[in-house]
């Protein structure tokens, strides 16, 4: 009877299959205090409450550092795109003028260049941008892994000027010619539409603010207002403490 027996089909009982062997469970002391035991749960709880310490390192670093000699307010995002417009402008006026003459520009030029400027857009054009620069940091301290936050003029005409050589130069050479100095970078590029002729494209960047954004794309955005006490805007509340 037994030796007639047929087995077979992917899923029919095999004699003698073998059995993997099971992990063996730890086993409970009654005498071991409960806080001897693996503490699995409490493991994963640690391990992310290390990634959230480590969200936002930069930018904690250095709003430490700044509070220690002047206040700080969290501001929303409108507060905040209207401050740094604001912040923007005043810079312009206090540190364009003497960039450009440094690089040659008749004044001529130059107060057409600021009526460009001053019909300013209703809402203003602010971006990340680059790993802030040592060299080309707005606060009393520099902490690295900070990017810029800027506000940006694009598209300014401004006409050839022979006197300006050292940006006709540039623009030979490597396409465009960069003026970096204090908060403000200026990129020089020539128009290549044919539509205007003897002018240049400049753009304009105006470090307004610095910023930091994490894995989940969050922002911390912090600036210095003229009082020098200093704002801070964060996405969806993010709690800086933790």
């Amino acid at each position: 009877m037994v030796a007639k027996l047929r087995v077979g089909g992917a899923y029919a009982y095999q004699l003698y299959r073998e059995v993997e062997p099971v992990p063996p469970y730890p086993r409970i002391d009654p005498q071991q205090p409960r806080h001897d035991y693996p503490q699995q749960q409490n493991q994963q709880k640690n391990d992310k409450d290390d990634h959230a310490r480590r969200r936002f390192q930069a930018m904690r670093n250095l709003i430490d550092e700044l509070q220690k000699s002047a206040g700080l307010a969290r501001v929303d995002y409108t507060t905040t795109a209207t401050e740094l417009n604001d912040l923007g402008f005043l810079i312009l006026e206090r540190e364009l003028l003497d960039q450009l003459l440094e690089l040659k520009i008749p004044l001529d030029e130059i107060e057409e260049l600021v009526q460009q400027i001053r019909q300013k857009p209703a809402v203003p054009e602010l971006a990340a941008g680059h790993f802030l620069a040592k060299s080309y940091n707005c606060f009393p301290i520099y902490i690295a892994g900070i990017s810029e936050y800027n506000l940006h003029f694009h598209h300014l005409k401004l006409p050839f000027s022979l006197e300006s050589t050292r940006i006709l130069e540039g623009i030979k050479n490597q396409g465009h010619f960069i003026s970096e100095k204090n908060r403000l970078r200026l990129d020089f590029r020539e128009i290549l539409t044919g539509d205007i002729a003897d002018t240049l494209q400049l753009n304009i960047s105006v470090l307004v603010a610095v910023s930091e954004v994490d894995d989940e794309g969050r922002r911390v955005i912090l600036y210095q207002r003229p009082d020098q006490s200093y704002a801070l805007y964060t996405d969806k509340q993010i709690d800086l403490s933790i």
